[in-house]
């Protein structure tokens, strides 16, 4: 049997966070005592791994809570940019949480 080597290739010159002028969110050293809020896209799937990740965060840190939320329900919209459809849903769920976590499923 001849041996198979696979290689993992990024999209990205670089990640997001190795840029020195980009603006990420500190991240916190443990969930333990925070607010999580998952954040799926509009495919049914999306909800299912989501749901399920937030399980297994509850299994493994001291989570105050898990908030989901779906502020997107159709798509394609007639008008207007994805985003100008979300912004008041994604600001009420930033005040509301200490990290989110997003996911997109088919």
């Amino acid at each position: 049997m001849s041996s198979l080597n696979l290689t993992m290739l990024s999209p990205l010159a670089t990640y997001l966070d190795e840029i020195s002028d980009c603006k990420l969110a500190p991240r916190p050293a443990t969930l333990d005592g925070k607010v999580v809020g998952l954040l799926p896209n509009w495919r049914p799937s999306a909800i299912h791994i989501l749901r399920s990740l937030g399980d297994l965060l509850q299994e493994r840190y001291r989570l105050k809570a898990v908030i989901i939320e779906q502020p997107v329900r159709e798509i394609p919209l007639r008008t207007g940019k994805l985003l100008d459809t979300m912004k008041e849903q994604i600001n009420s769920l930033v005040s509301r949480v200490d990290v989110v976590i997003t996911a997109s499923g088919d």
